[in-house]
């Protein structure tokens, strides 16, 4: 059965404790409309955020950062399917036979997935949004009579792309405020409470990233944990990450250009990056081989070039079996 990513992942409304600061029910809805689509939500295909007052699963974000897999695939946009990925956890695997019994807890998955839900386009003066055009099949048992299941180890994507040339973004205010804007709509989608954001800059551009990672983390719930990713150079020697409000960074061990002996050396030595707040996790890429020989970070996110449907799980099971905590 295919699962198109509306119903994969807007159908998916977060309950939270908390509302964001400065942001009420009609920015809320304000952001549904944007990034769904008015027509969706007049048809009613899509389910907007009613109430903001429902207990949550997760009590802080620390909680429910902490409930996320030791493995997190990276999905991007394509048509794919990750049952046999995900279905390879022996626990998992249970659950898909018994589509009638809850998922298991997320302390009990092993695996989980990070998908794309929304890029925004900063070109000129403007950024434009474009939701997942591209359906995404996941196990049965992840779901339930209303959409995915809360604490289903899903985490939605906000991708930021940076036009280049002559028409590279002004970064100004009311880009950032749509950044935001996707970034709160796709954390409510999250039945992870977990949201993630791909911001990569040049050096002239951190200000703005950090500007955009602040007022996130200011308008976000109080129990949703706030990801984003990281150049490896990022990790090393530069401080500047340890002042982000970011629950989680993401350093991405892979694609590094001329900087890619003196990183891969780094992760040979120490198993992780000096930079304390770069440790926890980490980024690597199927198709950069060898794999550092020791790792130290508690998760790993997995990139992959190819579809993941055309990946065989069984070729990488050892492999991913001895890096994983």
């Amino acid at each position: 059965m295919s699962y198109p990513i509306q119903d994969i992942i807007l159908k998916q409304t977060l309950p939270i404790t908390k509302p964001a600061r400065r942001f009420g029910l009609k920015h809320w809805l304000a952001c549904a409309l944007l990034l769904a689509g008015s027509n969706d939500i007049l048809a009613g295909n899509v389910d907007v955020p009613t109430s903001m007052t429902t207990t949550a699963p997760f009590a802080s974000r620390q909680a429910a950062l902490a409930a996320l897999p030791p493995l997190m695939l990276w999905v991007w946009e394509r048509p794919d399917d990750v049952r046999t990925w995900l279905n390879s956890n022996d626990i998992t695997a249970k659950a898909a036979e018994s589509p009638a019994k809850s998922i298991p807890s997320l302390q009990d998955q092993r695996i989980g997935i990070a998908v794309l839900d929304t890029t925004v386009m900063l070109r000129d003066g403007v950024a434009n949004v474009r939701r997942r055009q591209q359906p995404l099949q996941l196990p049965a048992a992840w779901y339930s009579k209303t959409g995915l299941q809360h604490k289903a180890p899903v985490v939605p994507i906000v991708h930021i792309d940076l036009a280049r040339g002559k028409h590279k973004p002004a970064l100004n205010e009311k880009q950032k405020k749509t950044i935001v804007g996707a970034v709160l709509a796709a954390a409510a989608r999250s039945p992870s409470q977990v949201v993630q954001l791909d911001f990569e800059v040049m050096h002239s551009q951190k200000p703005f990233l950090a500007d955009v990672v602040r007022s996130t983390r200011a308008a976000l719930p109080a129990n949703v944990a706030l990801s984003i990713t990281a150049l490896a150079s990022w990790c090393v020697g530069d401080a500047w990450l340890s002042d982000l409000p970011a629950d989680e960074v993401v350093p991405m061990a892979f694609r590094m250009a001329g900087d890619t002996p003196h990183m891969r050396n780094i992760l040979e030595e120490d198993g992780r990056f000096p930079r304390p707040e770069c440790q926890p996790s980490l980024g690597l890429s199927l198709d950069e081989q060898p794999w550092p020989g020791k790792l130290r970070s508690q998760r790993l996110y997995l990139f992959n070039r190819e579809a993941w449907s055309a990946t065989p799980m069984a070729s990488w099971s050892v492999r991913l079996g001895s890096l994983l905590p």
